[in-house]
């Protein structure tokens, strides 16, 4: 199907779902999203959950939200009047992911919390309501980074993988990588109790372990390209306690040059049309260990990098009408949360 532009909005701060039935009450909404089984709200079939999206703001607000497609079958079914009010436009949202309701109180659990508090005397009214209030209030821009979208984003990455989301509704264009991304999970393991203000700088590692695979291979073989261990030397106590590692290479008596040295040829990536995403746990930390290994780190960005949304039409006319751009690398960030 061709990429979705438009969004409507079921429920909280000025919804398009206002228009259809009884304003400010979603209970008569709520009733005929439950009851309908056509496969627009229910690709899985009749009895299988409702299946909406979830549309994540640049600033970490959300809102619950119909396709264009599903808007039409839905408003046609009730004959109800399209609503007057502008849908939201594809490029307005961080991130866009389905969300499923198997209930009808799932579904109305979750519109009870974009329920807005009356502002009579407020001039410029905006969304008070508990599930968005807090991000409305920070700006339109939100706090620094926006960890709610990375993790729809990364849902949606591995969605993408075992074909269980159609990319379209997503607004999402076809991507050209879904048949050969390469994965590396990494982790460096410090001392727990290092309160250090250098620890990042200088950290008192103790091990490091990765997996390199690639997707979605790895789903359908299990085969990995590597998985190295390596003990560096002089840190590790009890080491007799310790579990044989018994699904990679484990390197002994590890040093800091032959660390940084694997690590850089680890990440030596010359496919230009295979993208690499990294998985990590405590970003600071790896960021730290890959720069002094020479990484680039600054040419990483989040996965959302690797997904356009909107019409190729409309792409392709943006793209031809800027100067050529200097080859972006080729390196993804997914970053994982402790």
């Amino acid at each position: 199907m061709e990429p979705e532009t438009d969004y409507y909005q079921i429920g909280g701060f000025r919804a398009h779902s206002e228009e259809w039935f009884q304003m400010y009450d979603d209970k008569a909404t709520i009733d005929a999203i439950a009851n309908y089984d056509g496969p627009e709200l229910r690709p899985g079939g009749t009895g299988a959950p409702i299946e909406l999206v979830l549309g994540i703001l640049h600033n970490g607000a959300s809102y619950v939200l119909m396709t264009s497609h599903q808007m039409w079958a839905f408003i046609r079914k009730h004959r109800l009047r399209p609503p007057h009010r502008r849908p939201w436009k594809v490029d307005q949202f961080a991130s866009l992911s389905p969300i499923y309701f198997a209930t009808r109180g799932d579904l109305q659990d979750k519109l009870k919390t974009y329920k807005v508090k009356s502002q009579k005397n407020k001039r410029d009214k905006e969304d008070n309501s508990p599930a968005n209030r807090g991000f409305f209030q920070l700006g339109e821009r939100g706090a620094p980074g926006n960890p709610r979208a990375d993790f729809e984003n990364q849902r949606i990455l591995y969605r993408l993988f075992t074909k269980t989301a159609t990319p379209g509704a997503l607004g999402l264009i076809n991507p050209p990588w879904t048949g050969a991304i390469r994965v590396i999970s990494i982790i460096v393991n410090t001392w727990h109790k290092d309160r250090r203000r250098e620890r990042f700088d200088n950290p008192n590692i103790i091990d490091v372990g990765w997996t390199d695979v690639m997707m979605p291979e790895y789903l359908e073989s299990r085969r990995v390209t590597e998985t190295v261990h390596i003990k560096m030397k002089g840190l590790m106590r009890n080491e007799k306690e310790d579990a044989p590692f018994e699904h990679g290479t484990t390197k002994q008596g590890g040093t800091a040059e032959i660390l940084y040295s694997d690590i850089q040829r680890l990440f030596t990536h010359d496919a230009s049309n295979v993208p690499l995403v990294v998985l990590v746990h405590d970003e600071e930390m790896v960021r730290g260990v890959l720069a002094r290994s020479g990484i680039d780190v600054g040419s990483f960005t989040s996965v959302a990098a690797l997904f356009q949304r909107g019409q190729p039409q409309k792409l392709l006319r943006r793209r031809s009408s800027r100067s050529p751009s200097p080859r972006r690398s080729n390196y993804w960030r997914v970053s994982l949360l402790a």
